[in-house]
Parts: C-alpha cells; structure tokens; sequence
C-alpha cells in the first residue's frame, strides 16, 4: 500500500492532453458562489468529509469507485480558470486514474480520520490546478476502513455531498449506475441562453421589489468602507448548537397541521424568535435555495445553491400558524426566482443602497446583504443529528462569515446550529436565540 504522513498534497492523476479540456461558462450557482468567495479565506470554502468504508472493502475498489464518480460527474474533473478581471470559466478535464495514499489509523483509525480531514479542510485548492478534491485512505492494521475526503464548494453543495456518497457506497460494492448524469455546462448554457431572458427579467423584477420594500442594510458599524472606516472592526465567531427532540416533535405536529411544509415552520419560528430579540419590525432573511425543482436537475453534483431573499414582518399579537403560512407563501415566492444572475442583483443593489457588506464580510456579493441566514439541511447526513437538551457552545469550525447563520438538521432531533460572526463576544446572543426558537416552537405546538 502506498503510505504518507502528509496525503493532501494533491490526489495523483494522470496527465492529459490539453486539446481534451472543453472551457464553458459558470452556471448561476457557480457564479453566486465565486462571487461569494473571493474574499474568504481559502479554507472557509474547502467541505472535508469522512466516510466510513464497507467491511472487507480493499483499497483497489476504493479507488476505482472514485474514479467512476469522476467519470459520471464532470464536476470532479473541472478546473476554473481567470477569465478577465475577477471572473471564472471551467474547464471540464477527462477522466484519469486515481491513486489514493493511505494513513494507519492504529489503535483509533476515526480519531486518525477526522484529524486527516482537518488537515485536509486547512490545505487551500488552486482552482486553476488542481482538481476540486482530495482524498486518502485510512487503514486499520492495513485494511481500509475510513475515506477522507474534502471538496471545495465551488463543486458540490451538501446536497451534491450526500448524492456523491450514496453512488460511492454502492459503486464500492461493486454495482453499477447506468443512467447518465446531467453536467453543469449544459445547465450553463440553458440558464445564459436568449430563451432564458424572459426568467432572467422576472428575476430582476422581484429583486427589485424586495429592496423596494426591505429596510436599509443593516450594517455593523465600523465594518464596511461605506462607513468611512478604514480598517474593518474584528469579528470573532461563536456557535451554539441544541438537538432538541421535543422542538422536533413541535415543528412535526404543527408541520401536519397546518399542511406545510417543516422548512417553512423552522424559518418562521427564527425570524419571531429574531424579532423578539432584537424589536426589528421588518427582517430581511437569506434562505438557500438548493435550485433541484426542476427534474433534469435534481442529480446535477454542482454547487447550485443561491440565496433567495424573505421578507417577514412579524405583526403584533399575530398567531403563529399565521405567521407561518406567510413565511411558507411568500418563500415559495422566492424560490420561483431562486436561478438568477447574481451580477443583476448586485446591480440592483446598488441601486437601492445595498452595496458593500452587513458586517464586512462577502463584500462584492449578494450574501453581503444579509445579516440573517437559513439554511436547512433536512435529514442529510442523519449521523450527525443527536438529542443533546443542554447547550453546546464553540469558536472552532467552519466559518463561512456570515453574521447569524442559523442551519436546521432534522432526525432524531431537531438539530439546530446558530453561528454569530460579529464584533461582540460571549454566547449570551446565540444560546438565548436558540432557547427560545425552542421555546416558541413548543409553545405554538400546544400539548399532544
């Protein structure tokens, strides 16, 4: 077996003639997410993995169940090359044999493989260079037991991530997918075509009537130029996170009864939760779209996440049922737009007094506008979702800037992480919100 005490130098490929690379436009999603990252630090970016590998598995089917991904999902074998002044194209490569190093994992191979993926999520990519993975193997006395392996998120989403690990799984046992998958320069070529415009127009429409309605950005002070500062003020990261079975079994019960949707009661419940907090009437909330509505689309692995914008204003003695059948209604609303060219909405923007960035980060995209972030991730990867009533705090993790980001896991818990990327210290802000998204949730539910 080949060995490494340092396996994320880059994964070995073949080399290929340069004629065989086709060059191609970004999609929408690809484009939301550069413009989103070119101010990040490079490893806020990078989506490391580990996955645990079927009993007798060897090495060789390892690698070549890799290598199928690769050849099925072309997003596993693009580069993105400048292209201008701060643009990108991809460049889709062939496919090429990987050769995997391994790490003996000893008497802990999971302690091995979540300190090799950390390494592996602190490495940057060279875009240009290299392919948007990296991986190894983890050994126990030499038979593979754990794949590590990290995207960069220009590729994949963690919707993509899920996908691309239930094809792993049972390409690694030896089956076969012989339905082909849909590549992102199609998708690329649909979206920036002349038949598209018509969509493109109702995008810009909506935008436009958001910022027309929405209240002026609400920035930090002392963290965007438009303030006049010169140096940005600071920011230090704090998460919380509750697995909290009984606000699952509430976000069900009122789910079903209402007929909506449990995003859709989750969302509503953190932006009351947020306005009680704060006493902000009006809330401009980013939602992720994940933009698989459409059939021919769905098993696309591509970044194709953009954000949608909700507008919610919580009304005085409100009910909540109502309150959620709006913020349901008016997401669906967005989500209708949720494919859009994110260079028009910066323009737009621009135009409403919605430049620059809310707390000094994602200056330059449309993430900049936003201090309120959703995400929910429903029951993907279930294994991390856990009943845990008491609190757990942090500063270490994945930061990706934002500055409240709230993101739902739904299993055997509701599992709820709330991260606050600001200039204040202590967790007084995201424990307090969190308890009473809870509390409220319960509240609404009633008894069973």
């Amino acid at each position: 077996m080949r060995s490494s005490k340092n396996p994320f130098v880059s994964v070995r490929f073949q080399v290929v003639e340069q004629l065989s690379v086709i060059r191609a436009p970004l999609t929408f999603g690809q484009l939301s997410l550069w413009r989103s990252i070119q101010r990040l630090p490079p490893e806020a970016c990078n989506l490391p993995q580990t996955w645990t590998l079927p009993d007798g598995v060897s090495l060789a089917s390892v690698e070549q169940a890799l290598e199928a991904l690769e050849e099925r999902h072309e997003t596993l074998r693009t580069r993105y090359e400048p292209e201008g002044e701060g643009d990108l194209i991809q460049a889709v490569w062939p496919p090429a044999p990987v050769r995997l190093d391994t790490m003996e994992g000893g008497d802990d191979p999971a302690l091995v493989a979540e300190e090799a993926a950390a390494k592996a999520g602190a490495e940057p990519f060279d875009l240009a260079v290299d392919r948007s993975w990296r991986a190894c193997v983890v050994t126990a006395q030499g038979a593979p037991v754990r794949l590590v392996i990290c995207f960069h998120h220009i590729a994949v989403d963690a919707w993509a991530i899920n996908q691309l690990h239930q094809e792993f799984l049972g390409l690694v046992d030896g089956l076969s997918i012989p339905e082909p998958a849909p590549n992102g320069r199609e998708l690329a070529a649909e979206q920036w075509s002349a038949e598209r415009e018509r969509r493109r127009k109702a995008a810009r429409k909506f935008w436009t009537g958001i910022f027309e309605a929405a209240p002026a950005m609400e920035r930090e002070p002392g963290t965007d130029a438009t303030d006049g500062a010169e140096d940005a003020a600071a920011l230090s990261t704090r998460w919380a996170r509750l697995g909290s079975k009984e606000a699952a079994d509430a976000a069900h019960r009122i789910a079903e009864r209402l007929q909506i949707s449990l995003p859709s009661v989750v969302l509503a419940a953190f932006c009351l939760a947020v306005h009680r907090r704060t006493g902000r009437e009006r809330l401009l909330v980013a939602v992720y779209a994940h933009n698989r509505s459409d059939p021919r689309w769905e098993t696309l692995v591509a970044a194709q996440n953009q954000i949608v914008p909700l507008l919610v204003a919580p009304e005085p003695g409100e009910d909540f049922d109502e309150l959620v059948r709006r913020v349901h209604w008016d997401s669906l609303r967005s989500y209708r737009h949720s494919a859009y060219n994110v260079d028009d909405v910066l323009e737009l923007g621009r135009v409403h007094g919605y430049s620059g960035s809310v707390n000094g980060t994602f200056d330059g995209s449309v993430s900049g506008f936003f201090r309120y972030f959703f995400n929910y991730l429903g029951q993907y990867q279930q294994e991390h979702t856990f009943v845990q009533e008491e609190i757990q705090t942090g500063t270490a993790g994945r930061n990706i800037g934002a500055p409240l980001y709230l993101q739902v896991q739904d299993g055997a818990a509701l599992t709820c992480t709330l991260r606050e990327n600001s200039p204040g210290t202590g967790f007084d802000d995201v424990t307090g919100l969190l308890l009473l998204l809870r509390d409220i949730l319960v509240a609404a539910a009633g008894p069973e």
